[in-house]
């Protein structure tokens, strides 16, 4: 056979492998969903993203570096302190709501967004009260001025307006991601105008606090009056009615989800709080500062993988409920395609211009934050290719397994942030999320690939499945 005859059957296979994966895509019944509701929150994401850079950049040239690091390292207490605290329940009440709904049993879903909405207010009330009575302890152990434990104090009124977990998974589950989508915008859009207009008038650190409490409170109301409208629409507003004693024993497993799943994201969320604070007691306010500058940006990017959970958590709840584990596969690891090949654009960019990003957005004195920025899209990069197989695991049943990884994962974070922050600097925080992301990945991997080998096995030799 000549070669150009060789030339030309490889072009026709090759056009005809391509033919069949756009058909593939453009014939799946979730992915078009999926695409389309993430193009809602990309573009929610975007516009809050360029807004929340504008006021960064605006309060790092106003503040300064302690003054920023300041603001920032109260922030990080009430969120470490939120997060230990509370409860995210929108997983169980997707999982178990996507199957009341199903079996037409509304009783039992209204019991479930009853049930949602008393543990977020309980704890978020729970919550503001550790955040007032250890803000003294917290002070002490980052040598904090007087100043900034009353601020701290001060954060707890964001902790009581806590309540979002239940309303964004209402949302969710009724493919609502248009109301999501633009309610950061809309909340950003306030931030910088209040933000620019106390900037102008040479405000103190006390109104920036303020300002940051309040855009948050009137975001975490807005979000419950939208989900509280969604459910009445439905012919669920009633929900109020209905008691919910028994509902863990109707939803078996819930409880075990809800501790398993909030034991991973309080592994993972925490060191996107401790690095701040470390930075902040190892090397004071003005590098925690720059570290912020540095961290913000790096994580710009995770908005894009945060994004995909979110979207595709009740598509592949309803395919693991339909045990259609090919189109559940295929779904992950377009999913996964898509999120890894973005990531890497965006690494890329911040590989090569970091210190030039940096300075045209906080101006010159946060230059140091080049380097750590650079680390910090790497560990990012690692984290979203993991975007995924986290709500796919979750949906399989395998948090467990997720949080034990999530335990290795956290232990390499702490010990390479205890050696590198004092030896290296700020670099070592960026450092120690780059160990935990390389930990992390590759276990989830595992997990899931023994997980899906398991489940096709018990299909085939027609046993029940879990």
């Amino acid at each position: 056979m000549s070669t150009s005859r060789r030339t030309v059957i490889a072009f026709l296979r090759a056009r005809s492998a391509v033919r069949r994966r756009i058909e593939l895509v453009t014939n799946d019944r979730f992915l078009p969903n999926v695409l389309r509701n993430v193009g809602h929150l990309v573009s929610g994401n975007a516009a809050a993203l360029v807004l929340g850079v504008a006021t960064m950049g605006i309060l790092a040239r106003t503040l300064g570096p302690a003054g920023l690091g300041v603001i920032v390292l109260v922030e990080s207490y009430g969120k470490l302190i939120n997060q230990i605290v509370k409860l995210e329940n929108w997983q169980s009440l997707i999982r178990y709501g996507t199957q009341a709904l199903e079996s037409d049993d509304t009783p039992r879903f209204l019991r479930l967004v009853k049930f949602g909405f008393v543990l977020d207010i309980g704890l978020s009330l729970f919550a503001a009260a550790i955040c007032i009575v250890f803000a003294d302890l917290a002070g002490s152990l980052f040598e904090w001025d007087a100043q900034a434990v009353d601020m701290a104090r001060f954060y707890s009124i964001a902790l009581i307006f806590g309540v979002a977990s239940t309303p964004l998974g209402i949302l969710r589950l009724f493919d609502r991601f248009a109301y999501i989508a633009w309610l950061d915008p809309a909340a950003a859009v306030l931030r910088l105008a209040l933000v620019a207009t106390a900037a102008f008038t040479g405000a103190g650190l006390w109104t920036f606090i303020a300002i940051m409490v309040f855009v948050l409170v009137a975001q975490r109301i807005a979000l419950s009056v939208i989900a509280y409208r969604q459910l009445r629409q439905r012919g669920y507003g009633s929900f109020l009615r209905q008691p919910i004693a028994g509902v863990a024993r109707e939803n078996p497993g819930m409880w075990e989800m809800i501790a398993s799943m909030n034991a991973t994201i309080l592994l993972r969320k925490s060191t996107q709080e401790i690095d701040i604070l470390a930075v902040g007691a190892f090397l004071g306010p003005a590098a925690a500062g720059i570290y912020q500058i540095a961290r913000r940006l790096g994580y710009a990017m995770t908005k894009a993988g945060g994004t995909l959970q979110q979207v595709s958590f009740p598509h592949l709840a309803k395919l693991w409920a339909k045990a259609d584990f090919t189109a559940f596969n295929r779904l992950v690891k377009q999913i996964e395609g898509l999120t890894a090949a973005g990531a890497a654009v965006c690494t890329l960019v911040l590989v090569f211009f970091a210190e030039e990003v940096v300075v045209l957005i906080a101006g010159p004195e946060y230059s140091e934050a080049g380097l750590p920025l650079i680390v910090q899209s790497i560990a990012t990069l690692l984290l979203l290719c993991g975007s995924a197989l986290r709500p796919a695991l979750a949906n399989m049943g395998l948090q467990t397994k997720v949080l034990m990884a999530t335990g290795f994962s956290a232990i390499a974070f702490y010990i390479t942030a205890l050696v590198f922050i004092p030896m290296t600097g700020i670099v070592g925080a960026s450092i120690a999320h780059m160990v935990s992301s390389a930990v992390m990945l590759p276990a989830l991997m595992v997990i899931y690939s023994r997980g899906m080998k398991n489940e096709r096995s018990k299909v085939s030799a027609g046993l029940p499945e879990d």
